[in-house]
């Protein structure tokens, strides 16, 4: 297995001489036969772990570098990229960072190989050996025998043999072939937009963005019924079951945190700021519409709705966005240095001030006023009175069919409170 860490690292000189430009096709080897995983994982993989493959593109000439990744229709450009020498080995060495979520790929690059490790920061050891081949454009099969058919909507339930743990979801996909797309819905976000293959009688999907890292397999037991397991990264793993169910649905958004005081003191609500000083970040005065959402940087359904909130700003520019931030680390120059680096990534034209600790019982304490937060993102309207008019748990994303209602149904709710 390669690893390295970049030192030192010297200028390419020739455009392609590091990083082939096409199709590449990596894995991330979620269980090696060196870890204790095994019991975890359900596989017929004879290399003896179980492989989340990606797709990316690389685009490589004399004035850009980049790497398009491909999750269906979903695509994330990622420019962070620093090619290198190692002078030990001779070979071209390569970090790709996801900034704004504090990620990154570094490995070695030999040939048409790519090989090493993904790394996740604000987990402590967190990293996952992954490797890449260019030239190779399918997900996890080229063959066309898929002989059963996961199109369609499902009735989901994962952790069903935990009863203390178990959770209802909405599987929606769509098959061309051997061929699957489509996305799970729980009441408090998606798992974005996954891709993947029908292979016999097995449904197998992945996605990979720079911060989830899922895996789904699923066969079916019987004619509208499958059972499957679902693996997140190297550290979570659970078993789901599903039926057929195109009346399935799932808890109002708009109904799983309530207010219990909509009289708040805003000037007594003080979060830090990026120098880490407090500050009341809503004035008690404001007579303008505000939307307050709290997120995580590490969150890809907080990257949706802050892309979305973006599009609102612009779009209503008289509208009051104030957002705070839950990081990972215990560290608060840490935290408060991924929030600079998710905003810079993410062009984010309004400050993102520190919560504290990604803790759903500790940012609950914050927030008195409300029942629980249950969810990263929860975004909240205020009125020009700073009265909370909604509060919208999670974040259904592009990835899903609500998108376009949600959509709607907010920027109705702006105009109306902007014309109060």
């Amino acid at each position: 297995m390669l690893y390295l860490t970049v030192i030192g690292c010297v200028s390419i000189p020739t455009a392609y001489e590091g990083l082939a430009p096409g199709a590449w096709r990596g894995v991330l080897k979620l269980a090696d036969k060196e870890s204790d995983d095994s019991q975890l994982v359900v596989t017929e993989n004879y290399r003896g772990y179980t492989e989340l493959p990606f797709n990316f593109f690389v685009t490589n000439t004399a004035d850009s570098l980049y790497i398009t990744y491909t999750n269906g229709p979903e695509r994330i450009d990622v420019d962070a990229i620093t090619i290198g020498l190692d002078r030990a080995t001779a070979k071209d060495t390569v970090v790709i960072k996801f900034e704004e979520y504090d990620t990154y790929f570094d490995g070695i690059i030999d040939e048409n190989i790519m090989e090493g490790y993904w790394h996740v920061n604000y987990k402590q050891g967190y990293s996952i050996p992954f490797i890449a081949f260019h030239g190779q454009d399918y997900r996890f099969s080229t063959a066309n025998n898929g002989s059963k058919d996961f199109g369609g909507i499902w009735e989901v339930t994962f952790d069903y043999d935990k009863p203390d743990d178990a959770y209802q979801a909405i599987g929606t996909f769509v098959q061309n072939g051997s061929d699957i797309t489509g996305t799970f819905q729980t009441e408090t976000g998606d798992y974005r937009f996954l891709q993947g293959n029908v292979i016999k009688d097995k449904m197998k999907l992945s996605v990979f963005d720079g911060s989830h890292a899922f895996y789904f397999e699923a066969k079916q037991v019987n004619d509208g019924e499958i059972t499957g397991i679902f693996r997140s990264g190297k550290h979570y793993s659970s078993n789901w079951i599903a039926k057929r169910n195109p009346e399935v649905k799932l808890g109002s958004p708009y109904e799983l945190t309530t207010v219990t005081d909509n009289k708040v003191d805003w000037s007594a609500l003080q979060f830090k700021d990026a120098q880490g000083n407090l500050k009341s970040i809503i004035p008690q005065s404001n007579d303008q519409v505000t939307l307050f959402n709290i997120m995580g940087t590490w969150c890809p359904n907080c990257k949706d709705e802050m892309l979305y909130l973006k599009e609102l700003k612009e779009k209503y520019p008289n509208l009051l966005i104030k957002t705070v931030s839950y990081e990972r680390y215990k560290d608060e120059s840490k935290n408060l240095a991924a929030i600079a680096r998710y905003k810079d990534a993410m062009e984010i034209p309004w400050p993102i001030y520190l919560g504290g600790y990604a803790s759903k019982s500790k940012t609950s304490e914050d927030f008195p006023f409300l029942t629980k937060i249950l969810s990263y993102p929860t975004l909240l309207v205020l009125d020009k009175q700073n009265e909370i008019r909604s509060i919208h748990t999670g974040f259904n994303g592009p990835a899903t069919k609500e998108y376009k209602a949600f959509r709607q149904k907010m920027e109705q709710m702006i105009t109306q409170l902007l014309d109060e």
